[in-house]
């Protein structure tokens, strides 16, 4: 048998799949450009010096053999102006990466760098799944910080004008946010209503991160943190409005139990808000959207929700009335919003005695 000689001069990749991957690399290297900006709060120092000399850099830390296409590469990217040997902040990093900027987006950015974050090592995450190890308590004050900064492109302000057009809403004096972590919905919801005082239900390791948010807004004789778990400990009865945002991916199989101990908590003419990441209608994946929806999967637990009409049918069995609704889009792409008012009659499980959620994909759904 004779081995066939490979003739390097004529094996040439294609033009089209090796601008492909140089796409890709450039996306990383780029990121990473950005990232370590950031990290050496580049932005920050720029904004408060003004229009700097490119040998004046290195004051932060930079070696000088870098400071040139460091400054070329943010300015291409459109974060700096870079012209004759000078480089200055453009408005855009001064909206979203400046730190004191109240649309700062730095958090969001470098939470994907992080060790703790699932694309940190993304084969190991598609390998293990959600139980991929991780040192420390979940979810890490990293990951929070950057679930705030993505909330407020929109969807905070999009669920705080639905939650205002109920009229429940109005003459509500007490709410309840379970697993609200930064805080940011009662927050802005009590500055919505001034009469409202509100409490901010998540685990224990989480609470020093919301009364920093809470005293970061003067919102502190009006907001309060609690520690606890909601399926263990008891955060309180007989509050006039509770919210639930982006919590209920990991209890999809047993909703009615769950939203049946929320329930609990809820004073009878109580409004309960549902806001979660739900799959597209038709369970499909749009072309392009590939890597958004894959972000949506490792931000939900494995998958968002499936069937609104699932969730609907939880609440009726519960005993909620005047259900609302509400597609929209939020931060991770396309979500539901739910407004129910509970019942007089104190129900809390299923009248059928049924523990089942009809959220979750089942055989020829989307396949997750």
């Amino acid at each position: 048998m004779t081995k066939q000689t490979i003739q390097l001069r004529q094996v040439m990749p294609a033009v089209e799949g090796v601008a492909r991957l140089d796409a890709a690399l450039s996306g990383y290297q780029s990121y990473q450009v950005l990232s370590a900006a950031l990290e050496l709060r580049f932005f920050d120092w720029l904004s408060e010096r003004g229009p700097t000399a490119r040998n004046d850099v290195t004051a932060i830390g930079i070696n000088g053999m870098f400071t040139r296409g460091f400054l070329a590469a943010l300015a291409d990217m459109g974060y700096i102006t870079f012209e004759e040997n000078v480089c200055a902040n453009t408005p855009i990093a001064e909206e979203l990466l400046v730190s004191t900027s109240p649309t700062y987006q730095g958090d969001l950015i470098l939470a994907a760098c992080r060790e703790t974050s699932l694309w940190s090592d993304l084969a190991a995450t598609l390998r293990n799944g959600m139980e991929t190890p991780k040192t420390g308590p979940r979810p890490t004050h990293d990951h929070l910080r950057a679930v705030a900064q993505r909330c407020t492109r929109g969807e905070l302000q999009h669920v705080v004008s639905q939650i205002g057009q109920r009229p429940e809403f109005g003459n509500a004096r007490s709410m309840l946010d379970v697993g609200g972590g930064h805080g940011l919905y009662a927050v802005a919801l009590c500055q919505e209503n001034p009469n409202l005082q509100a409490t901010v239900f998540d685990l224990p390791h989480v609470v020093p991160l919301t009364r920093e948010y809470i005293g970061k807004y003067g919102m502190g004789g009006r907001v309060s943190a609690r520690g606890g778990d909601i399926l263990a400990d008891d955060p309180g009865r007989g509050y006039d409005l509770v919210i639930v945002s982006h919590l209920l991916y990991k209890f999809r199989d047993r909703l009615t139990d769950v939203l049946g101990k929320i329930t609990e908590s809820l004073a009878p003419g109580g409004l309960l808000v549902l806001n979660h990441l739900f799959c597209s209608p038709g369970c499909t994946i749009a072309s392009g959207s590939g890597t958004a929806e894959l972000d949506r999967a490792l931000m939900s637990a494995g998958h968002p929700l499936c069937h609104p009409e699932g969730l609907e049918a939880v609440l009726k069995r519960l005993g909620y009335i005047d259900i609302t609704n509400s597609p929209h889009e939020t931060g991770m792409g396309y979500g539901v919003l739910f407004c129910a008012t509970k019942g007089d009659s104190e129900t809390g499980h299923c009248r059928d005695g049924s523990s089942s959620s009809g959220c979750s994909c089942g055989p020829g759904g989307c396949g997750n």
